[in-house]
């Protein structure tokens, strides 16, 4: 049985790149947890780089550094996840609970390749199945709130399957995930995280996700061109969803829903329970197609104010689009058939367990503002993140690192002589460094054991250093380092980053 105890412990947490995933990151780094993530290769892509993307996401919109987590790569539809025997290995070595935010958002069964239900249903196996095989007892499974289908009235914590009708096969597929979760035996404590409709933070309104929430918007974008010539008529869009305007929609932004279940995971007394993470003040339809509506008109204006300009300097206007009324709103409602459950009122959710646990943590209601800035952000940035032809940083430590001492090792160093070496952001990582009479010689996965030195300072400074750009008493007068560990460990701290530098290397003389 893993008996890891949870200071020295590691959080595994699937489904990081994702909305909620990262912002679980974020939080649970700067709760002080250690955190590994697993992630897939993506087409362009390693695990590693996909990290580092939303790292610099981190940075460059909120301005914030985040401890890089441990990365694995791996498949949640793979046997096993993908991992190899090392990484299993050290995945029951050093994790204690795992966080499965994972999840396909598809809504109608994909034939080509078997979505929702590859990723929902057969990825949480797989994860219920390493949890099996590595001795990790606590599991922490993202469910959410609409497993209760087309039910009405109110939704209890305590219920799951009542047998109530499925609105979509996004919704069927999470009540067979969280009814599996909930059954597995092996597991000591299962505690499920219910969110409703998650939308884009509140500061910022940044997302990296574009669907069920903004997919009205997303459809009408095509059609701006052709209303440049035409009235959209208010109501236009409650008229093709078929709604009055005052059905209810349970919207929660991003980061109240991740700091409220960073108190839960963080908290073993809360474990165990159910939560609906959902807001006691629910959007109505009506407010969100106004806002819509207006935001379209803005955008419509904009365009016209373009076409006027391209007019006067004699650009040749393109042929008038169809803005039949009835036409578009035809092919609007033929693109939204799929989520008409989605935008029906939704039922009242209890959060008794929810309330309990952070009752000095409402849910935000979502005003119009708020709700502009979300949408706005979807629309500057097209549907698309990351941003199409962002560069990709020309260097990084981890890179740096494994040229002076080769790959990261899975196996820990076969010595106590070591140090912790953290490097927050993009291009960073969590390394052990072994020791031999004074000098570094190995790098191994993951911060050490114990009461071992560890130093964190940001990758960006941990390149400086290893490039020759910054000396280590620089960075340490800008305040860059920050060094756990007692005098002697911190002397020693001080002796392996200086031996990084290009002359300690031998790569410049002195």
């Amino acid at each position: 049985m893993n008996d890891l105890n949870a200071v020295n412990s590691t959080i595994l947490i699937t489904g990081a790149t994702g909305l909620l995933g990262r912002s679980l990151v974020r939080e649970l780094a700067a709760a002080g947890r250690r955190v590994a993530v697993i992630i897939r290769p993506g087409k362009t892509a390693d695990a590693a780089a996909r990290v580092d993307e939303l790292l610099r996401d981190w940075q460059e919109v909120a301005g914030v550094h985040v401890p890089c987590p441990v990365v694995l790569e791996g498949n949640l539809s793979a046997e096993g996840l993908g991992l190899s025997g090392e990484q299993r290995d050290w995945v029951a070595a050093n994790v204690r609970e795992v966080v499965h935010s994972a999840a396909s958002l598809v809504f109608g069964h994909r034939e080509a390749d078997g979505e929702p239900y590859t990723s929902n249903v057969e990825g949480t196996r797989n994860v219920l199945a390493l949890c099996r095989d590595t001795g990790i007892r606590r599991l922490h499974h993202v469910s959410s709130a609409y497993v209760c289908g087309l039910r009405t009235g109110t939704v209890l914590e305590s219920e799951l399957d009542v047998g109530q009708t499925s609105g979509n096969d996004y919704e069927r597929s999470k009540i067979i995930s969280e009814g599996e979760a909930r059954a597995a035996e092996f597991l000591d404590v299962v505690t499920v995280h219910r969110p409703s409709i998650i939308v884009g933070d509140l500061v910022h309104g940044f997302t990296n996700t574009f669907h069920g929430f903004y997919r009205p918007l997303r459809i009408v974008m095509p059609f701006v061109e052709a209303f440049v010539d035409a009235t959209l008529p208010r109501g236009s869009l409650l008229t093709v969803m078929g709604m009055d305007g005052h059905e209810a929609k349970n919207l929660v932004p991003v980061d109240w829903v991740s700091t409220v279940m960073t108190r839960i995971i963080l908290d073993e007394s809360l474990h165990g329970r159910t939560y609906h993470l959902t807001s006691e003040s629910p959007t109505t339809v009506g407010t969100l197609c106004r806002v819509f509506e207006e935001l379209v008109s803005e955008l419509v204006a904009e365009r016209r104010r373009q076409r006027a300009t391209e007019e006067a300097a004699g650009e040749p206007r393109p042929a008038a689009a169809n803005a039949d009324p009835e036409a578009l709103g035809q092919m609007f409602l033929n693109q939204m058939d799929v989520y008409r459950a989605y935008w029906r009122d939704d039922p009242a959710f209890d959060a008794t367990n929810t309330r309990a646990a952070a009752a000095d943590l409402p849910a935000p209601p979502l005003d119009d503002e708020t709700i502009r800035r979300v949408c706005r952000f979807a629309i500057d940035n097209r549907f698309l993140w990351p941003p199409p032809g962002r560069r990709q940083p020309v260097s990084a430590a981890r890179s740096l690192l494994q040229a002076a001492f080769g790959d990261a090792e899975w196996m820990p160093p076969a010595t106590d002589d070591v140090i912790g070496l953290a490097a927050a952001g993009a291009g960073g990582g969590q390394w052990t460094v072994s020791i031999d009479q004074g000098q570094p010689v190995s790098l191994h996965m993951g911060l050490p054991a114990g009461d071992a030195p560890t130093v964190t300072l940001a990758a960006a400074s941990l390149v400086e250093l290893c490039e020759g750009r910054a000396t280590l008493q620089a960075i340490r007068g800008r305040g860059g380092l920050a060094i756990e560990g007692d005098e002697p460990g911190r002397r020693l701290v001080l002796d392996v980053l200086g031996a990084l530098t290009p002359a300690r290397r031998g790569l410049v003389t002195a």
